[in-house]
């Protein structure tokens, strides 16, 4: 087995799912659940998460052939989605995603999405882990290089527990302030997200794939049908 390429896998997928840098996202996210909550909610969310990207190493790319959609649908999709989550975070008052039945502590808790879908499991790392597959050449290399997804969701799901410690030194403005700031950054990554997508679109009907050249027999010269004179 090649260990260089489980270790390059594991490093590229962990640099894509950034559990640094989306801390003070998740953590923004997690603040309308009860603290006692908040660590069972957020493992539920990894434990989706894992789900997820094996899913997409192992089928993905058969799941989205059968239902014909590209990386441009994933890309626009997801930054439409992440726009939404960006702008009920700079302004908390706008209900963007609808109210729940209650408006209940537990009604509010994240499930899927937006933890799971898209921040963490985005266009991103769906496209990572499918590149991943498709490079394995039998049974046997897929199966190994299925460690490189587990390796680098284990790292993110260490560094993601500890977000309880950050809100904890950030205190309940900080913890705001902070939310307002990451939902700005957010709406930036999200039309970037969009523009990617619609950048790929644009360049796949501009130069489409070649259609398959059909191999055409030639024609056998007719024979000669002039009588001959004796």
């Amino acid at each position: 087995m090649d260990f260089k390429t489980f270790f390059l896998n594991t490093a590229t997928l962990l640099i894509v799912l950034d559990p640094v840098g989306i801390i003070p996202i998740v953590q923004s996210l997690l603040l309308p659940v009860p603290r006692k909550r908040r660590m069972r909610v957020l493992r539920r969310e990894l434990c989706i998460v894992l789900g997820l990207l094996l899913m997409f190493y192992f089928a993905g790319e058969a799941i989205l052939n059968y239902m014909e959609i590209d990386q441009s649908t994933l890309s626009i999709s997801g930054g439409i989605l992440l726009l939404l989550i960006a702008v009920g975070m700079v302004f908390p008052r706008v209900d963007v995603l609808g109210p729940t039945p209650e408006h209940d502590s537990k009604n509010s808790e994240p499930l899927l999405v937006p933890i799971a879908v898209p921040i963490i499991v985005g266009p991103a790392s769906i496209s990572v882990v499918m590149i991943m597959a498709a490079k394995c050449t039998d049974t046997s290399v897929l199966l190994f290089n299925s460690l490189s997804v587990v390796a680098a969701w284990a790292v993110a799901f260490t560094v993601l527990m500890f977000t309880r410690k950050i809100a904890a030194k950030m205190g309940q403005r900080g913890a705001v302030a902070l939310t307002r700031l990451m939902g700005t950054i957010l709406v930036l990554l999200a039309i970037q997200m969009c523009l990617n997508g619609l950048t790929k679109y644009i360049d796949a009907v501009r130069h489409p794939a070649p259609a398959p050249v059909e191999q055409v027999e030639q024609a056998q010269p007719a024979p000669d049908a002039t009588p001959q004179h004796e």
